[in-house]
């Protein structure tokens, strides 16, 4: 694993062109989930938060490798969202839309004046028209054991997850921080991991945040290679990261020469 203090542009320019296999990451959403620290209204203008986005967007794309996938987490409580996918990822002419998967949930609180909105959004997209979907790695059960319309038994390996990610229990778990915001489940980022890539594979994420994807990375055996910018996200992630996978920094050969780094 390398997991680096550092900003996200900076981190980039230091990998090498078509090396990752995968970019799972987490951005800001310019809606102001950090109470004022600054790390998700750090710019003037929904203008500066998108030239922003543009930027590391390239970046990835110019790190990911030919059939490599590109997951972007995001809301759509504001247009903002909607403007990044319609204006910058459908911008880049070798990055082809393939799903925009939900992530549900049903725990916080209510509104009165309208319908309680509990979800978050996650865009996929592959770098080119094939990419890897190791559908026999991510099947869950059925709920019945033979088809209700046809009476066949049904796969006993389960059935291939549709893109609404149902996921409650996500603030009572045993991995659940508690101390960052936007912290995604683990189980949902393993999900994304086992489907596009193999172990030993890289997964790149550039906004590490409370350190779930590499968590997810060390529990199936895949390569993990990112930065977070927040001093205090990036100390309490690694001390997370160490309890529940005992990994520390450990660093492979592969990660050392993608960052052209000596140990």
């Amino acid at each position: 694993m390398i997991l680096e203090n550092k900003d996200c542009l900076e981190f980039l320019s230091e990998l090498d062109t078509e090396s990752v296999d995968l970019v799972l990451t987490d951005p800001p959403y310019f809606i102001g989930y950090d109470g004022g620290k600054g790390w998700d209204s750090a710019w003037d203008s929904e203008e500066e938060y998108l030239d922003w986005c543009m930027k590391w967007s390239e970046e990835c794309v110019r790190v990911l490798k030919p059939s490599g996938c590109m997951y972007v987490w995001g809301t759509t409580k504001t247009d903002t969202f909607l403007k990044y996918k319609l204006d910058i990822l459908n911008s880049f002419e070798d990055m082809v839309y393939q799903s925009w998967i939900i992530w549900s949930y049903d725990w916080g609180g209510r509104t009165k004046k309208n319908f309680a909105r509990k979800h978050e959004d996650l865009l996929m997209y592959s770098k080119g028209k094939e990419f890897m979907f190791n559908r026999d790695d991510i099947r869950i059960p059925y709920i019945m054991k033979k088809s209700v319309r046809k009476g066949t038994e049904l796969n006993p390996l389960g059935k291939i997850p549709t893109d609404v990610w149902p996921k409650n229990n996500h603030t009572t778990s045993k991995e659940y921080a508690g101390w960052h915001p936007t912290q995604k489940p683990v189980e949902l980022l393993e999900r994304i991991i086992k489907a596009h890539t193999n172990p030993h594979d890289v997964v790149l994420d550039i906004f590490n945040g409370s350190g779930s994807t590499t968590i997810a990375c060390a529990n199936t055996q895949r390569d993990f290679l990112g930065c977070e910018l927040d001093k205090e996200y990036y100390d309490k992630s690694l001390k997370r990261i160490d309890e529940l996978t005992g990994i520390g920094k450990f660093t492979s050969n592969k990660l050392i020469d993608i960052l052209g780094k000596s140990t």
